[in-house]
């Protein structure tokens, strides 16, 4: 128990035991941004989409719980919690999969190059989503990695959600990229949290990673998401 707690406050930074009140602020922009088109109508949606929102709620809550775990000393539960984790991820791509197919499928021709950039962005999001779950399980024996890796994974809610917040609330003046604002925002995040790390003693190497990720995803947006090839990839997709 003494060990326990010794690991806790070593990861009282904003990735360990005090991770949730950022952990449900993102949870919260995410309520208010899905609110009109999801939330306010429920249960309108289809069973897909009730079934995705329901995952990442699941994955929200396993976020806020993971940490209080090791602060109360239960790394059992922590480890038995954790293992949700194998479940969880591949529904959450899986459904991403599903509903991406189902929106594309639906597209007009006329706006299906469009369709596709949104196509990846939402897959896109999902496989960085699973990468940072990936990064965490392969460092579950360096709690410094592994608590950082798995509290990044909710920064890849903050882009659709804050995205949704501008189209159905309030959309700054002049602003017609949505994306480069979501991905600012959660770029100067991540470099605030990698200048508070620069001293570290362990751990500091991951939110560059987790950085340098999203900006090749932003970067993937703009170029490969209206390239042939995946423009030949959506369509067979749509019509599968």
């Amino acid at each position: 128990m003494q060990i326990d707690s010794a690991i806790a406050r070593r990861r009282n930074g904003p990735w360990g035991s005090r991770a949730w009140p950022w952990i449900l602020t993102l949870l919260l922009v995410a309520v208010f941004g899905f609110w009109k088109p999801y939330f306010g109508r429920f249960p309108g949606a289809d069973p897909l989409t009730h079934v995705h929102v329901g995952l990442m709620l699941a994955w929200f809550a396993l976020l806020l719980l993971q940490p209080l775990l090791v602060l109360r000393g239960r790394r059992d539960l922590h480890r038995a919690f954790g293992k949700t984790g194998y479940v969880l991820v591949p529904a959450i791509v899986a459904t991403a999969v599903l509903m991406g197919r189902q929106k594309i499928a639906t597209a007009p021709p006329e706006a299906f190059g469009f369709a596709a950039m949104v196509l990846f962005l939402g897959l896109g999001t999902s496989v960085l989503f699973a990468i940072l779950w990936g990064l965490a399980m392969r460092h579950r024996r360096d709690p410094a990695l592994h608590a950082r890796y798995m509290v990044a994974t909710a920064l890849t809610l903050l882009d659709p959600a804050l995205a949704r917040v501008m189209i159905f609330w309030a959309r700054p003046p002049g602003v017609q990229d949505l994306q480069m604002v979501s991905y600012g925002v959660i770029s100067a995040i991540l470099l605030a949290l990698i200048v508070l790390e620069r001293k570290a003693p362990r751990g500091r190497g991951a939110f560059p990673v987790v950085l340098a990720l999203f900006v090749l995803m932003y970067v993937l947006c703009r170029t490969f998401a209206f390239s042939p090839t995946w423009q030949a990839f959506a369509h067979w997709l749509a019509a599968t």
